[in-house]
């Protein structure tokens, strides 16, 4: 939602010219089947440590894959990469529980998308 402002001056619009730095891409299988997230960037919507949009999206995607694994007993392969990217790999889909427990976590960084466009995106390939 952009803000307007009632004097050019005042600082208080909302630029929406600025591309989102953190994206979480979803891979899906030919049937559909979410079988890796790979989150990488920064959201820049405030200092590194304080930024709410990044802590949202890796709460989100770090229970995603602890879900899977401990609660659906998927296999799940995660990757944490010191440069900040974070994969998330199930193969072959892990199952109909594991397919819940994903399909809710992009659900969560879509509406957290939707809520801040300018820090976020998720974006999806496959079927």
């Amino acid at each position: 939602m952009a803000i307007a402002s009632p004097s050019p001056n005042s600082g208080l619009k909302k630029s929406r010219s600025r591309k989102p730095s953190l994206i979480v891409r979803c891979a899906r299988s030919p049937k559909g089947a979410i079988v890796k997230l790979t989150v990488s960037g920064h959201a820049g919507f405030a200092d590194h440590g304080d930024d709410i949009v990044c802590a949202a999206a890796s709460a989100l995607v770090l229970t995603a894959a602890h879900g899977v694994t401990t609660f659906c007993g998927a296999r799940a392969v995660t990757h944490d990469d010191p440069s900040g990217d974070y994969v998330l790999e199930v193969p072959r889909g892990g199952g109909a529980r594991a397919q819940a427990v994903l399909e809710t976590a992009v659900s969560g960084l879509r509406a957290i998308a939707r809520r801040h466009p300018d820090h976020l995106s998720v974006r999806s390939a496959g079927k």
